[in-house]
């Protein structure tokens, strides 16, 4: 005979085994903290099983698509305001409380053993794709995750423009404990120079970085190699999010066989393809902004009510880490999230009071970041912002273009079909076809509002459609998944699982390849890689065998402060004949190793662009020490001297500092 089940327990010690374990549980995430035992690699580690112990669903890929956007979108809140955290810090106290949650959640349930069985997932073999998905990325990343020294690290950020703004953000709210729209002016006046930058992107990172060496801000060179490493690991984590997404859509859920191309194809798209070019380039914040587009259709598209409070929490977080990383790339958002009312059905709106009333709390909430996005935006100072000049991202209008035609035609595809279970969820797939009309309309109206002002398309409009590129192509996953899903069929005998798990391996690995040939250790016989992402990786390797030399500027601005401090209003010229980057952007990462970065300071450093260039170092001096009476050059200590000469102005030789 089956045992019976075990009898419920009373209520009060119910209540005391809920205190007791979360007690136990709360006490033990806080010691093992503060002595040191979850820290780096162990500490990420205890952290992810955590997140992924909260049972907000049965299977272990719809909570990681789920997780993702919850913390993407509402860890960054805790930054907006000081928090009486001490020397704990906010990841130690939410980890703490996390824990705590969960063992005082089973020991409150009446059957314990049966909640502690829920924290579980239910295992399926397509769970797999998960840790494969976070390999790849450690492979193709792995110059990130390895750099071993300041100049290393450095020599590598510098290769992307935008990387010494984005250090520069993330050192402040690691130095401070708060993003800079909330920071108090600068000690010389002014303003910061981010304060109208939305930091959710930079938020995030200071949490993984906090995550692995604790709250407590390191020397210079040791948060130059958290934050690549932070980098790194997120674009991982958005990788896999995506993928865990797709695997968690139902039309390939019980179908590895077309999931497994599938996972292929958006890791590339991601590690390999377009979206590698974007952390190569230090725009990070994009990535996570892109990566935040698709899970909201990955979330809106399997929903089966509109109102229900977790996944609209998911959602809303997706769009408040949009709104936070890249606000533009909201447009493309747009119509995933109106695809969740989608067919309107009686049956999808009915809930009953608690739920309606959380899922209306829920979208206050969104409605209230987004204003507050807006008020950060609002004191950006250019005229015409949308029409400034900057760099031009490598966006293909070939590759672009196909996607969007593709997704629009596979969606209108996917919506024909039988009256069955499937049909309202195909109708969500269908209402995907509105993302490349939009983003299409919008880049038209970007690209005609910048040839009106300049001439030709320019950087933000190059960038959306950077943007457009990636997150169609990623999209066009899903309504494929949809169709095959429906077409393949289960083998039907071992001989057939096996011709078609290697026909499945097989595409996976071709779709791969889709953005050029991916080895990297056949340049010498002249078959270099192609995939950007790929090719950055042989370029990286390169720099890190052989950093350039301006990559000494940490070392130097370590050694200075050590020695005594740097000059207040200092700014930095690389004056040796051999430097391999931009004089401005050698400026602009002295400001963002000093934390010295301010709308005034930036003004300075950017000017050095009107200095002769004929003149060499002695004319950027010159310009320097020009802007005010106060101010200081610092150079190389080696080339001071030679400066000196040049500018002969014996007078000024106490305003040329060498380091």
């Amino acid at each position: 005979m089956p045992r019976p089940p075990a009898a419920p327990l009373p209520r009060f010690p119910r209540f005391l085994l809920a205190v007791v374990l979360g007690v136990v549980a709360a006490c033990a995430v806080l010691v093992a903290r503060s002595t040191g035992v979850l820290e780096n690699g162990a500490a990420l580690v205890v952290a992810v099983l955590l997140v992924l112990l909260v049972p907000t669903s049965r299977d272990l890929c719809r909570r990681i698509l789920l997780a993702g956007c919850l913390l993407l979108g509402w860890v960054p809140l805790l930054w907006w305001v000081p928090l009486p955290v001490g020397g704990l810090g906010r990841v130690t106290i939410g980890l703490a409380l996390l824990a705590g949650g969960l063992g005082a959640w089973v020991g409150w349930g009446e059957r314990p053993l049966r909640r502690a069985a829920r924290l579980l997932p239910r295992p399926r073999a397509i769970d797999l794709l998960v840790p494969v998905t976070i390999g790849a990325g450690l492979v193709e990343l792995q110059t990130w995750l390895q750099v071993k020294t300041a100049r290393q690290t450095l020599g590598m950020l510098m290769s992307g423009w935008d990387n010494s703004a984005h250090f520069s953000m993330v050192n402040m709210i690691r130095r401070n404990g708060v993003t800079t729209d909330v920071l108090a002016a600068p000690p010389g006046g002014g303003t910061w120079q981010f304060d109208s930058y939305p930091q959710g992107f930079h938020a995030v990172v200071a949490t993984l970085i906090e995550v692995m060496v604790g709250p407590t801000r390191g020397g210079l060179g040791a948060e130059l190699l958290a934050y690549s490493q932070a980098v790194a690991l997120l674009v991982i984590a958005l990788t896999t999010m995506l993928v865990a997404g797709f695997c968690a859509l139902p039309a390939l859920r019980r179908r590895p066989v077309v999931a497994v191309p599938v996972a292929a194809f958006v890791a590339a798209v991601f590690y390999v393809g377009p979206g590698a070019t974007s952390i190569q380039g230090g725009i990070g914040n994009f990535t996570m902004a892109c990566a935040l587009v698709v899970a909201a259709a990955l979330i809106a598209v399997p929903q089966a009510r509109v109102f229900a409070p977790l996944p609209l929490a998911a959602l809303g977080g997706a769009v408040v880490g949009i709104a936070s990383s890249w606000v533009l790339l909201l447009v493309l958002a747009a119509p995933a999230v109106l695809a969740l009312v989608v067919p309107f059905g009686r049956r999808r709106w009915a809930a009953s009071w608690p739920r309606i009333v959380l899922s209306l709390v829920v979208v206050l909430a969104v409605l209230g970041c987004l204003w507050r996005t807006v008020v950060v935006i609002s004191r950006v100072q250019a005229a015409s912002p949308l029409t400034l000049t900057g760099g031009v991202p490598p966006v293909n209008l070939g590759l672009a273009a196909a996607a969007a035609i593709g997704l629009a035609g596979l969606c209108l595809m996917v919506r024909r079909g039988a009256a069955d279970a499937t049909r309202s969820i195909r109708t969500r797939v269908a209402a995907l076809a509105l993302v490349p009309l939009v983003a299409v309309g919008v880049t038209i109206g970007l690209v005609l509002v910048q040839i009106d002002a300049n001439g030709k398309a320019t950087y933000y409009g190059l960038k959306f459609m950077l943007g457009a590129e990636i997150v169609l192509l990623v999209l066009l996953a899903i309504p494929v998944a949809h169709l095959l899903g429906r077409r393949v069929a289960g083998p039907r005998s071992v001989l057939g699982s096996i011709r078609g798990f290697g026909g499945s391996v097989l595409v996976a690995l071709a779709a791969t390849q889709v953005f050029g040939l991916t080895v990297v250790d056949l340049a010498d016989v002249g078959l270099g890689p192609e995939a950007p992402g790929s090719a950055n990786l042989a370029q990286q390797v390169r720099v890190l065998r052989q950093p350039p030399s301006t990559a000494d500027l940490a070392d130097r601005v370590m050694r200075a402060e050590a020695a005594g401090g740097l000059p207040a209003h200092s700014f930095f010229v690389d004056a040796r004949p051999d430097r391999p980057i931009s004089s401005i952007l050698a400026a602009q990462w002295y400001l963002s190793l000093t934390d010295t970065w301010t709308t005034q300071a930036n003004y300075v450093a950017a000017g050095i662009r009107f200095a002769d260039p004929t003149a060499g170092a002695a004319d950027q001096v010159r310009w320097i020490l020009a802007t005010g009476p106060d101010t200081v050059a610092v150079v190389p200590f080696e080339s001071r001297y030679g400066v000196l000469k040049a500018l002969d102005r014996p007078d000024l030789a106490y305003r040329v500092v060498g380091i």
